[in-house]
């Protein structure tokens, strides 16, 4: 069986932007997911933020921008959760113990469900998150 690990939304914004630096890394990741190497998990929350993000940061026409988020959910090998009510109320201790944001803490709570592994850029919320689950980068996969 494949290893599970949860996808941040900057793992699909590094490739979807081509991110300088980035971009390789996240890009190695979501084709071993493609491939069936390891069993990718996000969020539709990080569905609805890469959306958002997009919006502002490309330049593209906004079908365009529609098109290339909704490819995400054709990704083979990646599992696309919606949060529920046990994961929200799991946030709320979470992000007390924790002190992160809302929606980080939901993320947080639902990747537990289903992986032991974070994938994400985002030093703070490694260093908030660490007591909860693994949060690394794509090249340390």
């Amino acid at each position: 069986m494949a290893q599970r690990v949860f996808i941040d939304s900057n793992i699909f914004l590094n490739f979807l932007l081509k991110e300088e630096d980035f971009y390789e890394g996240s890009k190695r990741l979501l084709t071993r997911i493609e491939k069936g190497e390891i069993e990718g998990i996000t969020t539709l929350i990080n569905i609805m933020e890469i959306l958002s993000v997009l919006r502002k940061r490309s330049r593209a026409k906004d079908s365009e921008i529609i098109r290339d988020v909704d490819t995400i959910g054709e990704i083979q090998n990646l599992e696309i959760i919606i949060p529920n009510e046990i994961h929200i109320a799991q946030a709320f201790e979470i992000q007390k113990k924790a002190k992160l944001l809302p929606t980080d803490a939901i993320l947080i709570s639902t990747a537990r469900d289903f992986s032991s592994i974070f994938v994400s850029r985002d030093a703070e919320l490694k260093q908030r998150a660490s007591s909860f689950i693994s949060v690394v980068k794509p090249e340390e996969l």
